[in-house]
């Protein structure tokens, strides 16, 4: 929920002693919005707090208050209000009684000789941080709308349609639909817009993020997106109840025929629930990996001219703010690829810093992070005969290959019980595979990937049952070859 900016500026301050003598006396009523801001839900006058703990001003990665109204973070040292008895209210500036700055001012235009009014740009507004929820009549938001109601109509609709690959699929010029446009300049202006939201919501958010469960994570998707819609219906369109959470685990574009479409959905789902969908970095959202595989083909012919180059640019600079991994209900995590040697925590990624680009993320501090995206487990139940420690990669001079006993002692060191990854697809595989003393499990979630006769599959992970173990429960898009 976004912080309201009030639009009432010219208010009366709520008197201290008068509110006191309010809740003395038993008189909760509050007479108007000012007071109503001014004082907690106890009756009790609110109180403005700000303290940077010493500790706090050296370890970047300081938790954050949440705004008991709005629900929006209140960063460590921002001034706030609290209430002297109820230890858990904390009011943001903005849903508090505070000052408003007017985001237009007056000017004097000398041709006219009249006072006229302009938006203050955004150059002047020097913000601590970016906030993570969009006002919602922001272009971006109005394109996402538009394009959640097309794949709440298209889902069903293939549903009833006789099953075919996805490359096979017809569907007219289906950018154009998902975005209710009729021209290549209407679709990049709604695209750009579409991506500046994403953009904004993904900076605000911390690299590694708390999810709460039920939620469904999907795994590769790489533009195939008549799959992506088919587990949709069958499974739970995401912001529905049954998948009011999901998290989306990397390789959303290169080598499908939907790439552009595919992604300008999944960006419109984290711009309407920017809380309730997550978006995790893969080793394709790279512009080194796109030049190579795809993606930058595909949307320089979708926008001709030097819009393509625009959205292209847009496109890999939206992705270095993408984060690298997901907490789930304290008990698992969820990553592209894997966990390299393992011996690292997940503080660490909790600490690191984007936008990061393709040469950054090779550096030797990045390395964790590179083997987040590249690094493979191991199968312990194959005929390979060093199963166990950290293998060189035949992906990469820096990537690893993984034993089970790396999973193990990973999962050890930061109290887990499951590490979930994508990454790769199994000639003839249902789409998942339980690995590492059941620590590990992979989703993948295109099926039939390069003639790989797979299924697809999302992973839904259930609360804890009476015994107290999360639930995962893999649910499977069965390959046409399965017809």
């Amino acid at each position: 929920m976004a912080c309201r900016i009030y639009e009432d500026v010219l208010e009366d301050e709520v008197e201290w002693d008068e509110a006191a003598r309010r809740v003395e006396d038993g008189e909760n009523h509050l007479s108007n919005s000012s007071q109503q801001r001014a004082l907690c839900e106890c009756g009790r006058p609110l109180h403005r707090y700000a303290r940077l703990p010493t500790y706090q001003t050296f370890l970047m990665c300081s938790p954050s208050q949440e705004c008991t109204r709005c629900e929006e973070d209140i960063l460590p040292g921002d001034m706030h209000f609290v209430c002297t008895q109820c230890s858990h209210v904390h009011v943001c500036k903005d849903c508090g009684p505070s000052v408003y700055i007017h985001r237009e001012y007056d000017f004097l235009d000398y041709e006219t000789g009249e006072v006229q009014v302009q938006e203050v740009p955004k150059r002047v507004i020097h913000e601590r941080r970016t906030r993570s929820a969009l006002d919602a009549e922001a272009p971006c938001t109005r394109v996402a709308r538009q394009v959640y109601s097309q794949i709440q109509q298209m889902a069903p609709e293939l549903a009833l349609e006789q099953d075919i690959e996805h490359n096979r699929w017809e569907a007219g010029n289906l950018l154009f639909r998902l975005l209710g446009v009729e021209s290549d300049v209407e679709a990049a202006q709604s695209v750009l817009a579409l991506i500046d939201g994403c953009q904004h919501v993904l900076a605000a958010q911390p690299t590694l993020t708390e999810v709460d469960v039920p939620c469904k994570i999907f795994g590769d998707i790489h533009g195939q997106l008549r799959d992506v819609l088919l587990l949709f219906h069958s499974f739970g369109m995401p912001g529905s109840a049954d998948c009011p959470r999901c998290v989306f685990n990397g390789d959303f574009v290169d080598r499908g025929r939907h790439q552009v479409e595919t992604v300008v959905v999944l960006f419109a789902l984290k711009v309407l629930f920017p809380t309730q969908v997550y978006l995790n970095r893969g080793n394709h959202e790279d512009s080194t990996m796109n030049e190579k595989y795809g993606f930058q083909k595909v949307v320089l012919q979708a926008f001709p001219g030097e819009a393509g180059f625009r959205v292209y640019t847009a496109f890999s600079r939206c992705f270095q703010y993408l984060p690298f991994a997901r907490a789930l209900a304290a008990a698992a995590r969820a990553r592209h690829g894997g966990i390299g040697d393992g011996k690292w925590r997940l503080e660490d990624v909790r600490k690191v810093r984007r936008p990061l680009n393709h040469e950054q993320l090779q550096a030797p501090e990045n390395r964790i992070l590179w083997n987040i995206l590249w690094s493979d487990p191991i199968e312990d139940d194959s005929a390979v005969s060093k199963v166990f420690g950290v293998h060189n990669s035949a992906r990469s001079k820096i990537a690893v290959r993984f034993g089970w006993n790396v999973t193990q002692d990973f999962c050890v060191r930061n109290s887990l019980d499951l590490v979930v990854r994508s990454h790769q697809s199994k000639k003839w595989g249902l789409g998942f595979d339980v690995m590492h003393n059941e620590s590990l499990v992979r989703v993948f979630s295109a099926r039939d990937y390069e003639g790989n006769h797979n299924d697809g599959a999302v992973l839904q992970v259930e609360g804890e049952d009476e015994s107290g173990h999360l639930g995962v429960r893999p649910q499977v898009l069965r390959s046409l070859s399965s017809a």
